[in-house]
């Protein structure tokens, strides 16, 4: 299975700029595996893969199943904007739980109400794909092809579903929007997700917050998202349905105090390329996600810790971006190492006397990350290629502060553009424990 996240908020779309690194839309993730397309959610996300979509498969048209978890505003609010709906030759099996009791009271009821005047001008019958609905059980277990899919109900005001996806014995568990606390609930969703292979888990919420007033809001946070892990004995865990104010810094110190916990945490981002096998998962980014690099090939100091101990050595800085960054290290590190990148910026300073400058003053620049691959870049060069991932750029500055003297690296080698190309974004690879 390939999953590409392409909306992990809540609530509302995030567009502040404080928020670029993770993204701002609402949910939606799109599934693949061989032929089939699945997507989990239709919040402001499935905009922008409708026109992925459309590029890819153009007049030749294509079959998705939409997989709702319920039906609050962040969750289905992008559905009118799939441009795929409005074009012939598409096909769109939509599944969803029962709504709660009231008006509407059918999946096709809500989804008239949201194709419908006042909210939007085009309605239901206008679409010119062919539309299916399905209405689940809060406890289903069907097959969609190749998958194989089990639900069960989350503790949420009106309800949500939880997905599982099972393929090649490969497991998935999506479970956003769920408030743990409750034993039958829990129970359930402990049941659901057993040893599965991801599981993405809702995290919309601090802890503090959910003990300070957010209680029976229907979310839960990065703590119940590592505890709900442990107990179900799952393999990784993606948090999921971020606060739409919580800032980029706000979403990586997350990550870390989950990390401390359980280790192999990721925060899921808009672009987020997730290969789910049995037994590991890869983590990369979408080519459009990685942003613009800069080739700098400047001198650079990495901070790692072994044993225990700082180690401190020369390297070089091939290329940076707001995403992470390739070097040239004398040593091989290991994957999900933390690591600190230090350089030095050189900056003129006036002088006090009319516009005559000082010398420069030294700044040390620093950004801090995780090792997403080591290998070496040739036989006997004496270098390793380092990809580093930034989980949310956080640069620090020290001025004028001395730093003790790193280990003296060899001569960098002349490294191809094809190498560079191969070795900028690597997966992650996890392999289970």
């Amino acid at each position: 299975m390939r999953l590409t996240f392409w909306g992990t908020r809540g609530s509302v779309p995030a567009p502040a700029r404080t928020a670029w690194r993770y993204g701002g839309n609402t949910a939606c993730i799109e599934v693949r595996a061989g032929s089939q397309l699945l997507i989990l959610d239709a919040g402001t996300g499935i905009r922008e893969l409708g026109r992925q979509l459309a590029r890819e498969f153009g007049a030749a048209g294509f079959h998705a199943d939409l997989l709702l978890s319920h039906y609050h505003w962040d969750h289905i609010q992008g559905l009118p904007f799939f441009e795929p709906l409005y074009a012939a030759g598409n096909t769109v099996a939509i599944f969803g739980p029962p709504p709660a009791p009231g008006v509407p009271s059918t999946l096709a009821g809500v989804l008239n109400i949201l194709f419908h005047t006042p909210f939007f001008p085009v309605a239901l019958e206008q679409l010119k794909t062919g539309a299916t609905l399905r209405e689940l059980d809060w406890k289903s277990d069907f097959s969609l092809g190749e998958f194989r899919l089990r639900t069960c109900r989350l503790r949420h005001p009106q309800g949500a579903l939880a997905y599982r996806l099972e393929h090649e014995d490969a497991s998935v568990v999506y479970a956003t929007d769920h408030e743990p606390g409750h034993p039958s609930y829990d129970k359930e969703l402990i049941r659901l997700a057993r040893q599965a292979d991801l599981l993405i888990a809702d995290a919309h919420f601090l802890p503090e917050e959910l003990r300070n007033g957010k209680k029976s809001w229907g979310h839960g946070s990065w703590e119940s998202a590592v505890e709900l892990a442990h107990a179900a004995g799952v393999r990784n865990l993606v948090l999921f349905h971020h606060e739409s104010f919580r800032s980029d810094e706000e979403i990586e110190e997350i990550v870390e105090r989950a990390r401390r916990r359980f280790e192999a945490t990721w925060a899921a981002s808009d672009g987020l390329v997730v290969a789910v096998e049995p037994g590991q998962v890869e983590v990369g980014s979408l080519a459009a996600r990685l942003g613009q690099r800069a080739a700098l090939h400047l001198p650079i100091e990495v901070v790692t810790q072994e044993n225990g101990k700082m180690q401190r050595e020369e390297a070089q800085l091939e290329n940076l971006s707001f995403y992470g960054a390739y070097i040239l290290s004398p040593r091989r590190l290991e994957p999900k190492q933390p690591i600190e990148v230090s350089m030095s910026l050189q900056a003129p300073r006036p002088n006090g006397q009319g516009s005559a400058l000082a010398p420069p003053a030294e700044n040390r620049f620093h950004l801090r990350g995780y090792v997403l691959r080591s290998e070496p870049v040739t036989v006997d060069s004496g270098w390793n290629g380092i990809a580093v991932h930034f989980p949310g750029l956080r640069p620090t500055y020290q001025s004028g502060r001395p730093l003790p003297a790193p280990t003296r690296a060899p001569e960098p080698p002349r490294v191809s553009w094809w190498q560079k190309l191969a070795g900028l974004w690597p997966v992650a690879r996890l392999r289970s424990q």
